[in-house]
């Protein structure tokens, strides 16, 4: 709400500024009108979305992440996208080892031995084992141009880059969309291409090695391309669906670098830890299906998506979100639901047993696990009036957006003899904050 005022006395400063410079020769009353509406609608052609997120887990990680999106019209019928992201987490991150009733010691990233106590940490007997010093920063900013070929082609030009302590990624894309039956249908196909470069902390440690011996090497890369194609169909006044199928393919270094994998003995203590290891390639097929449909007092977004990989992970997604007016329609309600449910990589091993042959790939990641995760969420928003009377239109819009998220692992796969009535796969809970203001 404190937004508008700034922004306004900001467009009549503006207004001021370019009157005053004016002022040195003579001009016509009519002309400084112009003027003043050329400067009006100059500004008018942006759209400024800005939103500031708080996130937190129980017991993990926390981050603050704030966002902007500007876009801007083009006199030729296109279209300038611009973002730019921040995010700061901090917290505990789970380090793939197994909870034990033994007290377990286990070394920062950074730590080059086991004699650098000062990048030591330990987990008590029954809790799980997480580094309590994650801290990470990511800074990302991205572009597109929107680009008119004919009445009916637009060809559409991105490019995102993002950096972080350990990791860099840049990406581009090309794309092409096609307007049919009279622009109640849109086809569209787009391709895209990531190069990312990696210096995990520390060097990136050898793939099933000791953990204790800290085999670690220099940086390494990874690269994806994809494909997506899409249909958007207007079926009604008040309906429009989409659907869309994409295909992704990464190949390179595809580890975590700081996950460990639990060695243990044969009542299931552990003695050991061997870093993890993944396929060096993984390909992903999804298919996306929204609808819409809107009416005078409000809307509902219904959409649902599938995806499997070549690690054998299967994914189903369903979420809804209904936006309901209340008298006025200057304020809106919008509750929301996600359900999403995947099955375990093929790979995916909660521990090694000391007399197993120790497999070429696997992890302990629990987001590589079999779980079910619920999001629950409600949104308000409401119109904020114009006062410069921008051709009549209310544009401004502040928003407040609270979300619940649990996730669980399902069937709760048992564990070993040592580690009886020990919590090895606890729920992960998280609560989500936004503000937004867009003008």
């Amino acid at each position: 709400m404190q937004l508008e005022p700034t922004i306004g006395n900001l467009r009549s400063k503006l207004i001021a500024a370019s009157c005053a410079l004016l002022g040195g020769a003579p001009v016509a009353r009519a002309e400084t009108h112009d003027v003043v509406d050329t400067i009006n609608r100059a500004l008018t052609d942006w759209q400024l979305d800005a939103a500031l997120a708080y996130y937190h887990e129980n017991g993990r990680i926390q981050a603050v992440e704030p966002v902007i999106n500007a876009e801007h019209d083009l006199a030729d019928g296109g279209q300038l996208d611009f973002d730019f992201t921040f995010d700061a987490l901090s917290g505990s991150s789970p380090n793939g080892a197994l909870t034990s009733r033994q007290v377990q010691t286990f070394a920062s990233p950074s730590a080059k031995s086991f004699a650098q106590a000062r990048h030591m940490y330990t987990v008590s007997s029954g809790n799980l084992p997480v580094d309590p010093n994650y801290s990470d920063a990511r800074v990302a900013g991205g572009a597109s141009w929107t680009l008119p070929l004919s009445r009916l082609t637009r060809a559409r030009l991105g490019g995102k880059f993002s950096y972080e302590d350990d990791f860099y990624s840049a990406t581009v894309s090309v794309g092409l969309e096609r307007d049919l039956n009279d622009k109640n249908t849109t086809v569209s196909f787009s391709v895209n291409s990531e190069n990312d470069f990696l210096q995990p902390i520390g060097g990136a440690p050898t793939p099933l090695s000791d953990y204790t011996q800290f085999e670690k090497g220099g940086h390494e890369t990874k690269h994806g391309v994809g494909v997506l194609a899409g249909v958007t169909q207007v079926m009604s006044r008040n309906w429009i669906t989409l659907a869309n199928v994409s295909v992704d393919r990464f190949s390179g270094y595809l580890n975590d670098p700081y996950k460990i994998v639990s060695v243990i003995d044969a009542v299931g203590s552990p003695f050991g830890y061997v870093y993890e290891n993944r396929p060096d390639s993984r390909t992903r097929r999804s298919v996306y299906w929204e609808n819409r449909v809107g009416w005078s007092q409000g809307s509902v977004t219904a959409d649902a998506r599938y995806m499997t990989d070549s690690w054998g992970i299967h994914s189903e997604t369903a979420q809804v979100h209904l936006r309901w007016w209340l008298p006025g329609r200057d304020q809106y309600l919008e509750p929301s639901a996600r359900w999403y449910r995947q099955n375990a990589a093929d790979f995916f091993r909660p521990w090694l047993a000391d007399t197993a042959a120790v497999p070429s790939d696997v992890s302990s990641d629990f987001r590589l696990a079999a779980f079910d995760a619920l999001t629950y969420g409600l949104k308000y928003g409401c119109k904020l009036t114009d006062h410069l009377g921008r051709f009549g239109r209310e544009l401004s819009e502040f928003n407040i957006r609270l979300e619940y998220y649990e996730q669980s692992l399902r069937g709760n796969p048992a564990g070993p003899p040592a580690s009886s009535g020990l919590d090895l796969y606890p729920k992960l809970q998280a609560f989500l904050l936004q503000i937004g203001f867009s003008y």
